[in-house]
């Protein structure tokens, strides 16, 4: 594959270039290299030029999200670092990865879509224009399109965000493990909330504050049409359906967004799922799968950290009187 020049001083590639030893400093006038690729590249690389390495695979289960604000750090750096124009590219860079076809499409596309003010198609065009038979997997796309919702920023805040990162582990450990180290680690460095604290979750038995609203993963109850409306019981090793039971219109359980810090005793046994006691009275308050479970209402929670309505007492922070809690 060639060097291609996609727009001013950005160009992309395959690894063949590399390998076949081209003197991209001559012949493009390239100084910076951004390898999207694991393992070794060509020394004269590594030591000679402004070098950058990204070791990902190219599947649609790798996670681009951490690596997208370096790399564009690192393109801009070299377009702009030495002009004064702060339209005009200074130096040119060469992004590439094995083929050229996906990881380093997609890691071009995300520069162009903050930099330039542009969408996911219009990347795409900017790239194909010049590389017609390239294209991200859908992998990388579906995150690109969600990096372009959340203003071209990774916020760790954002509710699709941190569904996508639900689905992600579960993709890759079935199991919930992977899934409830990251929930751990989130729940570590989780900043203090800064909306109002209206009500509060307190154990029914010894009055002990367990939650407030800020910590409450709102669902939306099933409509009558969607199939997790029902509950259906099959016989064991079967798909013989024995009942069907239709779901509440009404939530048993409060949902949390993340572990809180009472929880952690009990998330350190790392199981995939068990109960939680109140840090003070020790009578059961609520429970825990990383695979999963259902509301009353039928809606499927993952992971499914929660409280008991019954074992808990949803209290005004300002009134201290008893309040409603809507699923909206």
């Amino acid at each position: 594959m060639s060097v291609y020049r996609i727009l001013g001083g950005i160009y992309l590639s395959s690894i063949e270039p590399l390998n076949s030893g081209v003197n991209l400093k001559r012949d493009y006038g390239i100084h910076h290299i951004l390898s999207v690729i694991p393992g070794p590249i060509p020394a004269a690389y590594t030591s000679e030029y402004h070098w950058k390495q990204i070791e990902i695979t190219d599947e649609e289960t790798t996670n681009l999200f951490p690596y997208l604000e370096p790399c564009y750090k690192f393109i801009d750096e070299a377009l702009f670092s030495e002009s004064t124009d702060p339209k005009k590219h200074s130096d040119n860079i060469l992004i590439h990865c094995s083929q050229g076809v996906s990881r380093s499409v997609a890691i071009v596309m995300s520069y162009l879509m903050k930099k330039y003010k542009l969408n996911v198609q219009q990347s795409l065009h900017a790239v194909k224009r010049k590389c017609p038979d390239v294209g991200p997997n859908e992998g990388f796309v579906s995150q690109l399109k969600l990096y372009k919702d959340m203003g071209c920023v990774v916020d760790e805040d954002n509710d699709e965000y941190r569904q996508f990162l639900v689905d992600l582990n579960l993709k890759l450990d079935p199991s919930g493990q992977s899934l409830r180290e990251l929930m751990s680690k989130r729940s570590e460095s989780t900043a203090p909330q800064e909306t109002e604290v209206v009500y509060e979750l307190r154990c029914k038995r010894c009055r002990q504050v367990l939650a407030n609203n800020t910590h409450i993963e709102q669902h939306e109850i099933p409509v009558a049409e969607s199939r997790q409306s029902q509950f259906v019981k099959t016989a064991p090793n079967s798909r013989r359906v024995i009942s069907i039971e239709e779901a509440s219109d009404k939530c048993s359980h409060y949902f949390m967004k993340d572990p809180l810090k009472w929880m952690k005793e009990e998330l350190d046994k790392s199981e995939i799922e068990g109960k939680f006691q109140c840090p003070k009275c020790t009578s059961k308050v609520g429970g825990y799968s990383w695979r999963g479970s259902r509301c009353s209402c039928g809606k499927w929670m993952i992971p499914a950290i929660h409280l008991q309505q019954a074992k808990t007492d949803c209290i005004s922070k300002n009134l201290h009187a008893p309040i409603h809690q809507s699923n909206a």
